[in-house]
């Protein structure tokens, strides 16, 4: 089973994931990253413990300029709104590639909590 972490805020991120409040993820899009509906996937901390396992329901590939809000609420973060969404990520992905703007493409990926660890 796959062990991952959230790129920032991770600590953070987890326990929104554990609460219910977060049930969604993006980054930036690569062809060998695509999701696998149904798979499992184990989430860990900072200091690689295991937090909880989770399992892909949905995955969109996208432009960044086509996030909604109905979808950014689903990451759970900040005032939930759009434009906190917009400004968080785009920073980010722009610390990555240089390059990024708001025609990249994105992998928004909705998860479900299977089991705290």
């Amino acid at each position: 089973m796959e062990k991952w972490s959230f790129a920032i805020d991770n600590e953070k991120l987890i326990q929104l994931v554990l609460e219910g409040k977060k049930v969604a993820t993006t980054y930036l899009y690569d062809v060998k990253e695509i999701p696998t509906i149904e798979e499992e996937s184990i989430l860990c901390y900072n200091d690689k413990t295991k937090a909880c396992i989770v399992k892909t329901k949905d995955y969109k590939v996208m432009k960044f300029k086509e996030m909604s809000q109905e979808l950014c609420e689903l990451e759970g973060e900040g005032d939930l709104s759009l434009s906190y969404w917009k400004k968080v990520h785009l920073d980010f992905f722009k610390s990555l590639d240089k390059s990024f703007n708001e025609e990249s493409t994105i992998i928004f990926e909705i998860f479900e909590l299977v089991q705290k660890l």
